[in-house]
């Protein structure tokens, strides 16, 4: 082996693991290969040259001093003991004192947890009582004090703050590029909102429906097109993280964000998603993901703020090697948040620019449109699932989905004021019924849109809100065929699948129709929770399986397009799995085959997907 291993995984950082050992990589490769060409080198030696190339943190030749064995410079082992763990608060403060001027708050505030209950409290969050946060797994030690931790290196710190206004002001707009844009941005307003399924069904599922602005030149879509809706994080949560940094006096004022000076971070740059001028709370509402999942770098930056031996000694397992499963099941796994974590170890006090230079951007929240212009050419409507986190086991208190939840308490809010919510607004002003406004952009399609030719059958897969790109494609296709009535049409199939017939069967009487009409030739539906399920079919995959000769037929003789729609963890990756078996059983295929079959399908954007996790 000329050089050393490089291991890493979703939670680390690139810039810990991955770009060091790309950099070194270059150079003990051109050792390798002089070596390799007759140049009197051993193998002792090239690998003594190579650790001397910037990878040299790589190295497995261990330094040892005192409690801390260090490997090269980019891992160390801690030894945990006793006396160690004691260690003084001033340590703790690696704060640029530039940062620290305006941005930071010393740990010694110990009024910070009652005025963070205060303001919990003040908007209705029922956060973990200290009592309950003791005892959750995340804050409980799981190696003895004496076991050596393999921790990463510290991401060089590299922002600075300088207020540039002490009154209160206009924040300055960031002008990023949005992710996957196909117009510009457009403020619309919501016209309506409609449950579409019942109080006791297990998820609440939504159909919102948004006017579009009287330009709609600039938001020209087909069925199958998403589009994004730029959030905010929710204020109550950014004023308790306000309120945890210790910052909450100055949130209104406006900083400058800039690089620090001298920092050893390479190619270090204020991140294009963050205004440089800009107030705190802008920032923190606007710009960057304060829900992520922390990535071991961040949770690494954390314990360096942590003032509380014991809580100091956890971060350090979470973000060790040896600690590797324990980060999984109780952060990753269980989708915890910066709030969870600052709430459970509530002697870290991290200064802002820490937070600015690891959180992600808050990313636009994205949507199947279900509308078809041809049919209403002033709204388009789409429909989700309001996302539910319950207050269990690691969360600190419960929350909704940061786009579904504003939507649902918009949903509320309707319905308290006695408005019906189950019929459309469309004849009456939104000032009349409601004055919402979404700001929204249309998202690139990946050829996720009716065939050109309407005599190429179909095939829709869409089970609980996967079915709302297809029922687009219906209206879009009823509209058509009642303008070109003497048009060949291709067949249609629609597999849908949801809980209970009773509960969470979405669109029901409208695709019914559409079979009545002719407009779709089968509709194929499967209920996972009803115990009157037939034949051991309770998935969409199920139905495809039982349909498979008909369905493989269509793929291979008619050149049928496949469409799927829906989550991306399971049913997905069955439903595929689902065309290779009916391709092997009905069509003399063997599994390589009938893989490489739906490979080119895709390659012709015969099978296609717009999935999610």
């Amino acid at each position: 082996m000329f050089y050393d291993c490089g291991w890493a995984d979703d939670g680390t950082g690139l810039e810990v693991v991955i770009e060091p050992w790309m950099e070194g990589l270059f150079p003990a490769l051109k050792k390798f290969l002089i070596q390799k060409k007759g140049s009197f080198i051993s193998q002792d030696s090239t690998m003594e040259d190579a650790s001397k190339t910037d990878l040299s943190n790589y190295s497995c030749k261990e330094k040892v001093t005192n409690d801390v064995t260090t490997i090269g410079n980019n891992e160390m082992f801690i030894h945990a003991s006793e006396n160690n763990l004691e260690t003084n608060k001033s340590s703790l403060k690696v704060i640029d004192e530039s940062v620290t001027d305006h941005v930071c708050i010393a740990p010694e505030d110990n009024d910070s947890t009652q005025r963070t209950l205060a303001i919990a409290g003040k908007y209705n969050i029922d956060i973990l009582s200290q009592e309950e946060i003791q005892c959750l797994p995340i804050k409980l030690c799981s190696f003895p004090l004496d076991k050596k931790l393999t921790l990463p290196a510290q991401s060089p710190p590299y922002l600075t703050l300088e207020c540039v206004d002490n009154s209160e002001g206009r924040t300055i707009q960031v002008n990023s590029p949005l992710p996957s844009a196909a117009s510009q941005v457009v403020e619309t307003h919501v016209v309506s909102v409609r449950r579409l399924t019942s109080a006791d069904a297990v998820k609440t599922a939504l159909e919102v429906t948004l006017r579009l602005p009287k330009d709609q030149d600039r938001f020209a879509y087909e069925p199958g097109d998403s589009f994004g809706i730029i959030v905010k994080n929710k204020e109550n949560e950014v004023e308790i993280l306000l309120n945890l940094l210790g910052i909450s006096d100055r949130a209104d004022k406006i900083y400058e964000l800039s690089v620090l000076p001298n920092t050893k971070k390479k190619a270090a740059a204020v991140p294009k998603f963050i205004p440089v001028k800009s107030s705190l709370r802008y920032i923190l509402e606007h710009c960057v993901d304060i829900r992520s999942v922390p990535k071991k770098p961040l949770v690494r930056a954390l314990l360096e703020y942590t003032s509380s031996p014991s809580e100091k000694r956890r971060l350090q397992e979470l973000v060790s090697k040896e600690g590797a499963s324990e980060y999984t099941k109780n952060i990753r796994e269980a989708n915890l948040t910066l709030l969870d974590l600052l709430i459970i170890f509530g002697s870290c006090k991290p200064p802002v620019t820490t937070l600015l230079e690891h959180l992600p951007r808050l990313q636009p929240r994205a949507y199947s449109i279900i509308s078809s212009p041809l049919v209403d050419s002033e709204n388009i409507s789409f429909v989700f699932n309001v996302v539910e986190i319950p207050k269990e086991n690691t969360v600190t208190y419960a929350r909704k989905g940061i786009c579904t939840g504003w939507l649902f308490s918009v949903y509320n809010e309707l319905a308290s004021n006695g408005t019906d919510l189950n019929t459309t607004f469309s004849g009456l002003t939104i000032s009349e019924k409601c004055n919402v406004c979404a700001t929204i952009y249309l998202r690139s399609n990946q050829n996720f849109h009716l065939p050109k030719d309407l005599a190429t059958p179909i095939i829709m897969i869409g089970p609980g809100t996967g079915v709302a790109p297809f029922v687009g494609f219906l209206r879009h296709r009823q509209k058509i065929m009642a303008s070109n009535p003497n048009d060949i049409i291709g067949k249609s199939w629609l597999f849908f699948g949801c809980r209970h017939k009773e509960h969470d069967f979405l669109y029901k009487e409208e695709i019914e129709r559409f079979q009545d009409e002719g407009i779709l030739n089968h509709f194929i539906v499967s209920f996972s929770r009803e115990t009157t399920a037939c034949n051991g079919v309770k998935y969409v995959q199920d139905n495809i399986l039982k349909h498979g000769a008909a369905l493989a037929s269509l793929l291979v003789n008619e050149g049928a397009v496949v469409y799927v729609c829906g989550d991306a963890h399971n049913m997905a990756k069955d439903v595929f799995e689902a065309f290779v078996s009916i391709l092997q059983a009905n069509c003399n295929q063997t599994e390589n085959s009938a893989r490489n079959l739906l490979a080119q399908m895709q390659i012709e954007k015969r099978y296609l997907q717009d999935v999610w996790t």
